[in-house]
């Protein structure tokens, strides 16, 4: 599992491609077509799970990750106790 860490400069370079890790572009590109790309790209912190070139699972906020993404990851790594 690869872990990427977007920091832009400021919230409205979010989405802006110079601001992703060029191995972490293609998870920028599926994201802004899934549904919550669409609705709410800009939101943060937003953790995106990107597996066999597809958004598996996108949340945002602490919450988000301990109640959604953590669990999920998880379960995809199978190191669920």
């Amino acid at each position: 599992m690869d872990y990427q860490v977007v920091y832009p400069a400021n919230a409205g370079l979010v989405m802006d491609e110079g601001s992703w890790p060029a191995p972490a572009r293609p998870v920028r590109t599926a994201f802004l077509e899934s549904e919550d790309g669409k609705t709410s790209p800009n939101a943060t912190p937003r953790f995106i799970l990107f597996q066999d070139g597809k958004v598996v699972l996108t949340v945002t906020g602490n919450a988000g990750w301990k109640d959604r993404m953590w669990p999920r990851i998880q379960e995809v790594t199978a190191t669920k106790a």
